[in-house]
């Protein structure tokens, strides 16, 4: 059954992906690996986790401004997530995002404003369609 969760979109696009949830604060910098989109953040819950071709959930971004730059590289490698989900806006996503359309000619949406309970509707390997422009995120088996 296909359940739809709503937010706001911050980054326009559509995208599909398996979902990988995380329920801590999320950061690109030092927190991913850009030649292979592997998440090494001793701190994150989804640490081992690959992040590419995945729609990543997450509360909000943590750290520094150059986790744009390494999630532009992560772009740049083709290791990048599908699609992005967040309670709050994580302005490195949305950064970052904005550029890989600008430089790479990828687009990534961003959808920000969903909220982090939701994320336990959501079961590992459910299948994920991201709709920027309406602010839709619909899952399900």
């Amino acid at each position: 059954m296909k359940q739809t969760l709503r937010g706001r979109g911050l980054v326009p696009g559509q995208a599909r992906g398996e979902a990988l949830v995380s329920n801590r604060a999320f950061t690109f910098a030092h927190g991913v690996e850009p030649s292979t989109g592997k998440v090494t953040d001793v701190r994150s819950d989804i640490r081992g986790s690959n992040v590419r071709g995945r729609v990543l959930f997450y509360p909000f971004g943590k750290g520094s401004t150059t986790a744009s730059s390494w999630f532009l590289e992560t772009v740049r490698e083709g290791n990048h997530p599908a699609a992005i989900v967040t309670e709050g806006v994580d302005l490195s996503a949305v950064i970052g995002s904005v550029m890989a359309k600008a430089v790479y000619g990828k687009g990534i949406p961003v959808v920000g404003g969903v909220p982090r309970d939701a994320y336990s509707k959501i079961a590992a390997g459910d299948r994920v369609e991201v709709d920027a422009g309406s602010g839709e995120v619909s899952f399900g088996r």
